[in-house]
């Protein structure tokens, strides 16, 4: 991750509409909420952030109440299931996975350039870092599903899939990274068969704190390393909100309830640039939930600053809506 310093907002404003600002993770571009470490970087050069301004004081970050009631959210079911890995047992630190393990990572491309990582969670709909998408537009951006290794065209049968829309959750906050998590919307429906199919939503209310969660993505192996060309994964442990405030160098005004700490006290294994806006992943009554989103950090497995992700089970009412009309598999 980077160095974040602090500045006045009307210094910020008038930098960030003048020049990109770098950092040293792997997260890119708005958001709801629920409670909960993480990265942040700057994809190949182009994307960047900056960190240090107070956090918001809203736990939920979300918008006031109306008068009127909401909506109840129809979810569909298709017949399929969701969070199954297609390897039955069982980064910086970890390890390759095996050739399409996980079939619901998704690999983002802009300008055909890798640069962050997402999650399908049905046939038309990719979660991502909404610090991932911030400033591009839909066209620029490609999803690549079934990839392994990148340096290679004969290894998997990739599914790439261009994008209609981007939707980031309008209370996101670059400066805090706060409510930082995103919707992509497919050019088309993927088929789910095979190896391809969806990661599991969350539980609402669970908050999977000494439960431990697997990372995966393309990002570096060490924070001065290159990207890897294998999609690694590493275990980390997910901490309760109250510790990572407490333990974490991070201080208790940093971290969100819509935020969730996941990593070692000592470091040694975590996150890193790259690996922004893929999933955190929990084998939970035996399939895989996605608990969370890669979001920021500082560094890359420094002691005592473990990942900051993106807490999913808080904006679940918030996927839904924004998914109106998409069947998803059950567990």
């Amino acid at each position: 991750m980077a160095k974040y310093y602090l500045l006045t907002t009307t210094y910020l404003w008038f930098l960030c509409i003048s020049v990109w600002c770098s950092t040293e993770r792997i997260h890119v571009p708005q958001q709801e909420t629920t409670e909960g470490f993480g990265v942040t970087g700057s994809p190949n050069g182009f994307i960047s952030w900056i960190l240090g301004l107070e956090p918001s004081k809203a736990p939920d970050g979300g918008s006031k109440p109306t008068s009127n009631p909401p909506t109840p959210v129809q979810i569909r079911t298709c017949d399929c299931k969701c969070g199954i890995s297609n390897k039955k047992n069982r980064i910086v630190g970890g390890h390759e996975t095996t050739v399409n393990q996980y079939g619901w990572m998704a690999m983002l491309q802009h300008n055909k350039k890798f640069y962050c990582g997402g999650t399908l969670i049905n046939a038309r709909y990719v979660l991502t870092a909404a610090h991932c998408v911030d400033g591009l537009t839909p066209q620029k951006i490609t999803v690549k599903l079934l990839e392994h290794d990148q340096s290679t065209e004969d290894e998997a049968n990739t599914v790439l899939v261009g994008v209609e829309k981007i939707i980031m959750h309008k209370n996101y906050k670059s400066s805090t990274f706060n409510n930082d998590i995103a919707l992509i919307r497919l050019s088309k429906e993927v088929e789910i068969k095979g190896l391809l199919r969806p990661a599991c939503l969350p539980r609402k209310g669970l908050s999977y704190s000494g439960m431990t969660g697997t990372v995966s993505g393309w990002g570096r192996i060490g924070e001065t390393a290159p990207v890897s060309n294998h999609l690694q994964e590493v275990e980390v442990p997910i901490f309760s909100n109250k510790d990572c405030r407490a333990e974490s160098a991070y201080g208790a005004n940093r971290i969100t309830d819509n935020m969730l700490c996941a990593g070692y006290r000592n470091g040694a294994m975590d996150s890193c640039q790259g690996d922004s806006g893929g999933p955190l992943q929990v084998l939970n009554d035996g399939v895989y939930e996605i608990v969370g989103v890669v979001s920021w950090g500082e560094g890359c497995a420094r002691p005592k600053y473990p990942g900051v992700y993106t807490r999913v089970n808080r904006y679940l009412t918030w996927i839904h809506k924004r998914t109106n009309g998409s069947c998803y598999c059950t567990p």
